[in-house]
């Protein structure tokens, strides 16, 4: 019996290495959020008038791996900017900027976000803004390090405060072994 194995085994081998798994599936809205940026005060914002300033938080591959083992797509649809600790609201920002970056090459900086509020913008705790066509960050985003700075300018206050920031995303994974 085991000669009528062993002529087998090579055959089933070479069947196994010839076939390959491949799976492919659309990534539906996923919210992904930075909480607690803190954002530095300026001491004597009132007298000084508008000023600016800017944040930075990163993303490292251990939060986003999943983009680089899978052959990702990733796309950013709305960024979201919510005060959550020290003041009332974001009414006095007037305007705000997000960037995204490969911190290893941070010449190859991509602007996700170009924010000016208007006057007759009601009073609210968050600034939401929608891309007209959804941004492709597959490459930023499967970076070691995505660096994301957030600059706002406006009568800022004197002291710190925190916000958190939200990324909706979509996307295609792909899988193949």
């Amino acid at each position: 019996m085991t000669l009528r194995v062993l002529p087998i085994i090579p055959m089933l081998a070479a069947l196994a290495s010839a076939c390959s798994f491949s799976a492919e599936a659309d990534i539906p809205e996923v919210d992904v959020t930075q909480h607690g940026v803190t954002v530095p005060g300026v001491p004597g914002a009132e007298r000084i008038g508008d000023v600016s300033v800017t944040s930075s938080f990163t993303f490292s591959s251990s939060n986003t791996a999943w983009a680089k083992r899978m052959n990702s797509e990733i796309f950013l649809h709305q960024v979201t900017v919510t005060a959550t600790d020290g003041v009332p609201n974001l009414d006095f920002i007037k305007s705000a900027r997000l960037t995204m970056a490969d911190s290893a090459n941070s010449e190859a900086t991509t602007e996700i976000v170009s924010y000016d509020r208007c006057d007759e913008a009601p009073s609210s705790s968050t600034i939401e803004v929608s891309m007209p066509e959804p941004i492709d960050i597959t490459p930023l985003w499967s970076a070691d390090q995505t660096l994301i700075e957030l600059a706002m300018a406006g009568q800022l206050p004197e002291e710190d405060w925190t916000l958190d920031v939200t990324l909706k995303l979509t996307g295609k994974i792909t899988y193949s072994y």
